[in-house]
């Protein structure tokens, strides 16, 4: 998660979250190199005064370096964009599918036909304020996981930024994400869609377990659901 003073982006721990930092990273580079230039031909034109007594006056050659210039500058910034895009909407394989339904105001975990339901739990009990919840959403690591987005009365949005997820509940649809993790740890997220008055009360909190410890903790938590679970979507 963020970290308090932290610049830019959180280090990825996801795969398209990884992605996310190098994509960034790359139009950074470019946004420095497209200011630099401008700021080399000022300096050459103002201060040191090339051209400056010359009329102005058309000229094919300029225009048409002016217009293809920025062209292909978009051209180097779209591509990556494009393939991330792909990337992002393209894995196939995974082992774990879990149905993520918002309401007003928790989340249900559907996973193998159990069902948990997730709520902020008190203050007094937490450690970071208005983020932790009653239960945990538990996933393997280093292991391909399909989320799928519904809700159950009004628009949500299922995010956690560490993992570079942002997904819209909406209901009567259903949107979907792929997810791998590559290590273990505790990651905190919040609804991105305005959905009423407690609509700040919504977190989400994913823990995700490393190899070693996945199989008896995970085996476990899903043993613990409510099973079975009939998906009702009003």
């Amino acid at each position: 998660m963020l970290k308090w003073g932290e610049v830019g982006l959180s280090d990825g721990i996801s795969v398209f979250q990884e992605g996310v930092v190098q994509f960034n990273d790359y139009i950074m580079v470019m946004s420095l190199f497209v200011f630099w230039f401008v700021m080399l031909l000022i300096l050459v034109e103002v201060v040191l005064k090339v051209g400056g007594d010359r009329e102005g006056g058309g000229g094919l050659l300029l225009e048409a370096v002016w217009t293809l210039l920025p062209m292909l500058v978009l051209v180097f910034m779209a591509y990556p964009s494009l393939v991330l895009l792909y990337v992002g909407e393209s894995f196939s394989e995974y082992s774990y599918q879990v149905l993520v339904i918002g309401r007003q105001w928790y989340w249900d975990y559907v996973v193998n036909g159990g069902v948990d339901s997730s709520y902020m739990v008190a203050d007094s009990s937490i450690e970071y304020r208005v983020l932790d919840v009653d239960n945990r959403l538990v996933l393997p690591a280093f292991t391909g996981v399909e989320i799928l987005c519904t809700s159950g009365d009004v628009i949500h949005s299922w995010a956690v930024p560490s993992l570079g997820i942002k997904v819209d509940c909406v209901p009567g649809r259903l949107n979907r994400v792929d997810l791998e993790v590559l290590g273990g740890g505790v990651f905190y997220g919040q609804c991105s869609e305005l959905c009423g008055v407690m609509h700040s009360f919504m977190p989400i909190v994913v823990e995700v377990l490393p190899l070693g410890v996945m199989m008896n903790s995970w085996v476990e938590w899903i043993s613990g659901l409510q099973i079975p679970y009939v998906v009702t979507l009003n």
